[in-house]
């Protein structure tokens, strides 16, 4: 916003050089960004915060300069003028259909008015401020407007539609209805959407209301009466409809930050002063204005302590000195504690008693509050759960050799579709990005294998084959209705190759990467950090070789799945060579992990191990025969492990034999055979009984 200094000087007379002056509004927070010399006076380029609306006048600056220097705020000479017209309310009415979009719209009527050019000295004030000059009664409202900050509008009051009936103009303050359009000031016709609120009379709309006036109503050479607008709309429909049309103006942007609701009438009254004293022979002004106010806003009442104020602070204040300093910026303030405070309707940002404690600081001045090292109780910091899981994923990861990728959450079409997934699934409805730059980034992921297998195309591109990859990152679901999108933590893991490189690990077994390499990674992530057993299952995947894809399972939990990537993916990849792949919900691993692990002393007594050999079906999974030993075990068992699974002959077609070794331990003493041969017989009771497996003796 553009301030000559010689009008602010009116306000506030000082001997301030323009230098100091910039730097003094800016220690108060109206950051001066740039000085220019304008039709023969400085002007400052001033930075206004979004929250500080009441600062977009001159007026406004006045009063933060005057707090600065200690002085008060020297209101501009005034020209009182004559009333000599009907009463206002004879000659128009206002009809606001909703009042919390428009809580309050004042008018006045001139008539017999001349219109011309202003005075030079206006012009030129103008143009210092970045506004074109037009004639005397627009540039009369837009001083006003720069003086005060409240925005006006003047319209020819012959071309307004008058009330059926009594003759009188009618203004209506409604949304704009269906296929409505408007010619604005500007020359350009618009179709209205229904964000925008308009201000209209019995024929249709006449402006945009706190945006633009239209047209058909502007002031012209041949114009003789005006009704003058001064109104408060709601800030959020102005923006909404601003945006929705894709203009800012000078009103619209006063009116998003908020203007004094209270200052309506005022700026009416000041607007009627400047046409006077620019007028070659006075205009009939008509008695009072409308004033169409349902519910007046009351001043905000805050508490403020001063003891608060000083422990934020970090100064030394009585709470009489804290009054004065905040009557300093025109705040009314009944003395106590707490203090009383009554934040006036132009400072709408004054909410709560962190405001007041800015106020003070401001007022105090920042320079005069000393360094001081705040007090804070030690205490030793944790990272956040969510954090800590993180973590000991990754450090899982880095630990068994993987490296970490770091991917971009956008994506293109063509990513997902190479997937082929079935329409029913929730991973085939990305979210589009409404504003996105380019197709490869125009639509957010629903999984890391998209992401992850770029990455293992372009690494083949440059020559490298053997890879093994991680990704922690978000995914991004398509909720029901207007709900926000749901964003799952996942782990994305990629493999291709040889396990270990360089030519010592070409006759190595198991060197390369294939299903059951990245099965043990999977387990030992999942169990590392949830301290649960996974089970994993066949299952199918649109992505995933036939009888290579596996889903997980963590305490009865689908947590996710792994598996060879199909022909048909890695041809639309370019991955000549086969690749494996895996992905866990990261939060349904959170919300499955079991309970710390807590330690005993190693037992001083040796352990006693038997091995158990049985025929089972092959569709038995072995986890499900560990979990049906460890149940019938009993509380003395150690450990269960799996150390052979064969089938072929002499086994019928459909079984397996699994053999296990069952170490059994205890604290106090050393067990008996009896007694580990009872819990054996209890384990082969369980396997012939849940499993229906065959014990070999």
């Amino acid at each position: 916003m553009r301030i000559p200094v010689d009008w602010l000087n009116e306000y506030v007379p000082n001997d301030l050089s323009v230098k100091d002056l910039a730097y003094t509004l800016t220690d108060v927070g109206l950051e001066v960004e740039a000085i220019q010399g304008v039709a023969g006076s400085a002007v400052l380029d001033i930075k206004v915060t979004p929250n500080r609306g009441d600062c977009l006048s001159v007026l406004g600056v006045a009063r933060e300069l005057a707090m600065a220097l200690r002085t008060s705020v020297r209101e501009p000479a005034s020209s009182p003028f004559e009333e000599n017209g009907p009463p206002a309310g004879e000659l128009a009415a206002v009809e606001i259909e909703d009042p919390a979009l428009c809580p309050r719209y004042s008018a006045r009527i001139l008539r017999k008015v001349t219109i011309g050019p202003s005075p030079d000295w206006a012009q030129r004030r103008l143009e210092q401020c970045g506004l074109r000059p037009i004639n005397n009664v627009v540039d009369a409202t837009n001083l006003a407007m720069l003086e005060v900050g409240q925005p006006l509008h003047a319209f020819d009051y012959a071309l307004l539609g008058k009330a059926e009936g009594d003759g009188r103009a009618q203004i209506i303050v409604r949304p704009a209805r269906p296929n409505e359009r408007l010619t604005t000031i500007d020359g350009e016709e618009r179709t209205l959407p229904s964000e925008v609120l308009v201000i209209a009379d019995p024929k249709g709309p006449v402006a945009l209301a706190g945006i633009m006036g239209g047209a058909h109503t502007e002031i012209h050479e041949g114009t003789t009466e005006v009704l003058l607008e001064s109104a408060h709309f709601d800030p959020l429909t102005v923006r909404r409809g601003a945006r929705a049309l894709g203009m800012s103006t000078e009103a619209s942007y006063r009116f998003e930050r908020v203007v004094d609701p209270a200052g309506t009438v005022r700026a009416l009254d000041r607007a009627c002063e400047l046409i006077v004293a620019f007028a070659s022979s006075p205009p009939e002004i008509a008695k009072g204005a409308v004033d169409v106010y349902p519910s007046p806003y009351e001043e905000r009442v805050i508490l403020l302590r001063p003891a608060r104020v000083c422990a934020l602070l970090g100064v030394n204040l009585s709470g009489e000195e804290i009054a004065e300093l905040l009557r300093l910026i025109h705040l009314r303030v009944e003395p106590g504690d707490p203090l009383k405070v009554w934040a006036p309707t132009f400072r709408q940002d004054l909410r709560e008693e962190i405001d007041l404690v800015e106020e003070v600081a401001r007022a105090h001045g920042y320079r005069n509050i000393p360094e001081r090292l705040p007090l804070a109780a030690a205490g030793v910091g944790k990272l956040a759960p969510e954090l800590a899981f993180e973590r000991r994923v990754r450090n899982a990861m880095l630990g068994m050799g993987l490296s970490e990728a770091v991917t971009p959450s956008l994506e293109g079409p063509d990513d997902l579709a190479r997937l082929a997934l079935p329409e029913d699934d929730p991973r085939a409805k990305p979210i589009v990005i409404a504003n996105a730059k380019t197709v490869d980034r125009s639509q957010l992921r629903t999984t890391l294998i998209t992401s992850l297998l770029n990455v293992m195309a372009a690494n083949r591109r440059h020559g490298v084959t053997d890879v093994s990859l991680f990704d922690l990152g978000r995914v991004f679901v398509a909720a029901d209705g207007d709900d926000l999108p749901r964003q799952p933590q996942h782990l994305g893991i990629a493999a291709a190759g040889r396990r270990w490189r360089g030519e010592w690990a070409l006759g190595k077994k198991g060197a390369a990467w294939d299903f059951y390499s990245l099965k043990g990674v999977v387990e030992a992530v999942v169990s590392g950090v949830t301290r649960r057993q996974v089970s994993v299952s066949t299952d199918q995947h649109p992505a995933l070789e036939p009888g290579r894809c596996a889903r997980c399972e963590v305490g009865g939990r689908v947590v996710g799945w792994l598996g060879e990537v199909s022909a048909r993916v890695r041809d639309a990849c370019d991955l000549p060579d086969p690749v494996y792949v895996a992905e866990l919900d990261l939060d349904l691993l959170r919300e499955t992990s079991g309970p710390e692990p807590t330690y005993q002393p190693v037992s001083r007594f040796p352990a006693m191990t038997r091995d158990v050999a049985f025929v089972a079906p092959r569709s038995v999974p072995a986890l499900q025969a560990e979990e049906v030993i460890r149940a019938a075990a009993g509380p003395d068992l150690e450990s269960v492990t799996l150390f052979d699974a064969y089938e072929g002959k002499p086994l019928a077609k459909g079984e397996r034999n699994l053999a296990f070794s069952l170490a059994f331990r205890r604290q106090d003493r050393t067990l008996t055979d009896a007694e580990v041969e009872e819990a054996m017989n209890k384990v082969r009771a369980a396997l012939r009984e849940r499993l229906g497996a065959r014990i070999r003796e």
